[in-house]
């Protein structure tokens, strides 16, 4: 197999070409990657605490905060008092973030159909399937 037909080769073209098309959308919104990534997470993962958010991104609270807080400046999530915590704050996403979010959805839903055209369902699956037992193979290293 020659080095440009290596699966992982192929697999990071792939990557790019698809963070290269989410970056784009991204830029279109006003937002950091950075941001859309933490848009995505606050939509995804309701009434987290910038802690939470931190971990899963394996980031810095420091980091975590300075996004949070440019958002909030910007109008996509508020901060509200944890009823649980009152150490800490939960992000709630506005209805201007969510109008980000669903633009982001169907730039990504675009994305996938692009990716995925003249595949079978029966393909799609096949593939999905695959890049989860990849995926899993590396997070146990």
């Amino acid at each position: 197999m020659s080095k440009d037909d290596m699966i992982s080769r192929q697999l990071l073209q792939l990557a790019r070409r698809i963070k290269q098309r989410r970056n784009f959308h991204i830029k279109d919104l006003n937002l950091t990657t950075e941001q859309g990534d933490a848009l995505t997470y606050f939509v995804e993962h309701p009434h987290q605490t910038v802690a939470g958010f931190k971990d899963y991104q394996g980031i810095t609270h420091q980091t975590a905060r300075v996004i949070v807080h440019r958002m909030v400046t910007a109008g996509i999530v508020t901060l509200v008092p944890n009823p649980d915590d009152g150490r800490s704050k939960l992000v709630l996403v506005t209805s201007i973030g969510l109008a980000k979010y669903d633009q982001l959805d169907k730039h990504g839903l675009k994305t996938s159909d692009e990716i995925f055209a003249g595949f079978t369902p029966e393909e799609q699956q096949q593939f999905l399937a695959l890049a989860r037992r990849a995926n899993a193979n590396l997070e146990r290293k």
